[in-house]
């Protein structure tokens, strides 16, 4: 398997289901919550191998996740992730395609630790690809979500527009006041 931007984008998906915006707060009560997730990016055999006790493990992979993107620097990024990837037993090979040579990265694993080989795999490959300029934790005080900036300037700063909105009228009424 090559890790994919669907897969990264299910890493955020996965962190996020922790919003402090929210209420509750923590969406992922359940593997459930997790596995609608995965349907819907068209994962469903994958979906189909979680089970209700493998939340603790989903919680810990959320965990691990958040603390790369949270990482203020490549080094920083990689010193979180490389162990990571160790534990989770993925092996990278390099294969041959129509446009040259990639990183193919496999595990003979099911359910939450071939989920946790993935979006591992795909973080680690963004970070390969863009280092932590291109993701990171919403500025949007006091949102903890997490984003993959694919925005064209490299100027993204907020999990989403909500976000970007209050940050904006923040600025705007702290510049009238002053």
């Amino acid at each position: 398997m090559e890790p994919t931007e669907a897969d990264l984008d299910l890493a955020v998906e996965l962190v996020n289901t922790y919003w402090v915006m929210a209420t509750p707060a923590d969406r992922l009560t359940g593997t459930d919550v997790y596995q609608r997730i995965l349907h819907g990016a068209g994962e469903g055999g994958l979906a189909a191998q979680l089970f209700a006790a493998d939340l603790a493990e989903l919680l810990r992979l959320r965990a691990d996740l958040a603390g790369v993107f949270a990482a203020a620097t490549t080094q920083d990024a990689v010193d979180r992730l490389d162990p990571l990837l160790a534990d989770a037993a993925v092996t990278a090979r390099l294969a041959v395609g129509d446009n040259g040579a990639r990183w193919i990265y496999s595990s003979d694993r099911n359910g939450v630790p071939a989920l946790r080989g993935r979006l591992l795999a795909a973080l680690a490959a963004h970070i390969i690809r863009t280092g932590t300029q291109r993701m990171g934790v919403c500025q949007a005080a006091p949102c903890n979500c997490v984003y993959i900036d694919r925005s064209r300037a490299r100027t993204r700063r907020y999990c989403c527009d909500q976000c970007n909105d209050r940050a904006a009228a923040s600025a705007y009424r702290r510049r009238r006041t002053t």
